[in-house]
């Protein structure tokens, strides 16, 4: 709901600032006193087309400003915190213009800097502005299906929620046909390959860190004479030298002659010790390299296995992997593929089968969908001719035109091939015939001002409780109207009030005397320049504007009864409307 709204330096406004109330907010005034300001004013907060020449003469900036309090709508609350951030709890929301003559024109909301795009996407959810203007939501024919199918209720919200959830299943199905067709058309042509990289690998049975050994053992047979002599000469001297006494025997014998000795000298001992663990460390490394000695006997081409082993090992690598790791890694995956391979036709062919039956289900709730929808809109359709009847339109006919495009890669449905989308296989859109002579067309190419305005009140009467947009704005929606028509029109808005806030713009009193906030403008001179100001018009002041509206003279004794009479029989009215009627 639209609770304030503030304008700076907007065409003959200098400052104005306006709090709205629930239900009907009346705005009048004499001719060019500036209603068409306040009007321009909230199309540009709802990201309307800025033009400098709208800034008052001697100003360089003008700003618009509009408070408004944040309705229930999870798809206005998930764009608020996606884009702003803003949460539930903050409850309002203040969306700001701003105008310069140096064409710097700024955005914000809740004082965040934001684009006109974005400006345009919050505040079309919560204002539908219905005039010369460019924001009317029932024009847009891309809304029409989701207006039909929200007057059409529980019944219809269900079925085309099932086709979606159908139409997703069949669409989930033919990408996943499609991905493994592609697939199997690539698997298909490498499997020869994949065949012999599995075999190669495969037989080459490789173990883990295998190279690392092989590299190893490799590098000790290519010096096997050089170690076998280091080996044999170390032996030699520390424990079986034929040609001389070794390091064993000389520790041998310094450990007799000492423990000789010992017992007269205890200090003596301590060294007995360490020599005896001398020798029995070199009798020990004596036999490690006899050992070690036998190991060094390898067969006869055993470098040359080695050898063949590792440049195996070497080519596998440059194919398949810099580790052996990285080489099983690469097997099993060619595994899985050529598998894939052999799976994959019969994969195919059951998909094919459940496309098959998901296509002809979808088929089948495209067309109850359909047939549900064009039942709702006959009746939705007589709804609107009878409002418009009400509203001075009694020759008035209203369509929901139907249309299928055809596709030979859709759906069969009533023996043709049709698109379809997301919410079924309908286009929809409405279309009006003001006289009987007339064919019905677009909303979108009737020419009268006056006629337009009814039918979107007709229209939006109708769609009071499918349509969410908490504020409703009609500019001047009595234009060529009057008497019996405009009282109609008045009973109209003031049963819409009921479910939206009404903001409009009228100069007959019939209307306004159905107001429960009324509004004046009024333009005066003031320094040799004309200023605009909007007043909230209080019981004697409203009844003097009410006469002022009957015969342009708010003093006239007469007018002033008639005004009154009206007020009171407007009162009255309204609690006695039903369904768009008065009692």
């Amino acid at each position: 709901m639209l609770q304030e709204l503030y304008i700076s330096n907007l065409a003959l406004i200098d400052k104005a600032q306006v709090k709205f109330g629930d239900g009907l907010n009346i705005l009048t005034g004499e001719t060019g006193a500036g209603k068409t300001v306040v009007v321009g004013a909230v199309n540009l907060l709802l990201g309307g087309r800025a033009d400098t020449s709208l800034i008052r003469r001697g100003s360089s900036k003008a700003s618009i400003q509009g408070l408004f309090a944040i309705p229930n709508k999870k798809e206005l609350k998930d764009r608020l915190r996606d884009l702003l951030e803003i949460e539930d709890d903050e409850g309002q929301l203040i969306i700001r213009r701003e105008l310069s003559l140096d064409g710097k024109n700024k955005c914000f909301i809740n004082d965040r800097l934001v684009t006109v795009a974005t400006l345009s996407d919050i505040a079309r959810q919560l204002v539908d502005l219905h005039g010369q203007h460019e924001h009317q939501s029932l024009f847009k024919v891309s809304s029409h299906l989701n207006y039909l199918d929200k007057y059409g209720g529980k019944e219809l919200i269900e079925a085309r929620r099932k086709f979606k959830e159908s139409s997703e299943r069949f669409r989930s199905l033919k990408a996943e046909l499609e991905l493994l067709s592609s697939t199997e058309r690539e698997l298909l042509g490498k499997k020869d390959l994949l065949q012999f990289q599995i075999n190669e690998i495969s037989k080459a049975s490789l173990k883990p860190n295998e190279d690392i050994e092989l590299t190893r053992e490799r590098d000790i047979l290519r010096s096997a004479e050089k170690i076998y002599s280091a080996v044999a000469i170390s032996n030699s001297l520390i424990s079986e030298n034929p040609e001389g006494v070794s390091a064993a025997d000389l520790l041998a014998q310094a450990v007799s002659g000492l423990r000789a000795v010992s017992n007269i000298d205890d200090d003596l001992d301590e060294l007995v010790e360490r020599l005896n663990s001398l020798l029995i460390e070199v009798e020990d490394c004596a036999s490690s390299l006899r050992d070690y000695a036998l190991k060094l006997d390898f067969p006869p081409g055993r470098l040359q296995e080695v050898e063949d082993r590792l440049a195996l090992i070497s080519l596998l690598k440059k194919k398949y992997g810099s580790t052996i790791e990285e080489i099983h890694d690469y097997l099993e995956q060619a595994s899985k593929e050529y598998q894939l391979c052999d799976t994959s036709s019969d994969r195919i062919e059951k998909l094919e089968k459940d496309i098959g039956q998901a296509q002809d289900e979808l088929s089948r709730i495209a067309a109850d969908l359909s047939n549900k929808r064009k039942e709702v809109a006959d009746r939705f359709a007589k709804e609107v001719e009878k409002e418009l009847a009400d509203l001075n339109m009694p020759n008035a006919s209203f369509v929901v035109s139907f249309i299928r495009e055809q596709d030979e890669d859709g759906l069969l449905v009533d023996g043709e091939k049709v698109r379809f989308h997301a919410y079924g296989i309908d286009k929809v859109e409405f279309l009006v015939s003001a006289n009987k002579s007339e064919p019905p067309m677009s909303l979108m190419k009737i020419a009268s001002g006056g006629e337009v305005s009814r039918i979107m009140l007709a229209l939006k009467i109708v769609l009071a409780d499918a349509d969410d947009v908490p504020t409703l704005i009609f500019d001047e929606i009595d234009t060529g109207v009057g008497g019996k028509t405009a009282t109609s029109i008045g009973q109209k808005m003031s049963l819409l009030s009921r479910r939206h806030q009404v903001l409009a713009v009228t100069h007959l009193p019939q209307i306004a005397s159905f107001a429960d906030k009324h509004f004046t403008i009024i333009k005066s001179e003031e320094r040799d320049r004309t200023v605009t100001e909007i007043y909230e018009l209080l019981d004697r002041e409203r009844i003097d504007e009410m006469a002022r509206l009957l015969s342009g003279n708010a003093h006239s004794v007469v007018s002033l009864k008639h005004a009154e009479e009206l007020i009171e029989e407007a009162r009255k009215t309204k609690y006695g409307l039903v369904d768009g009627r008065a009692n």
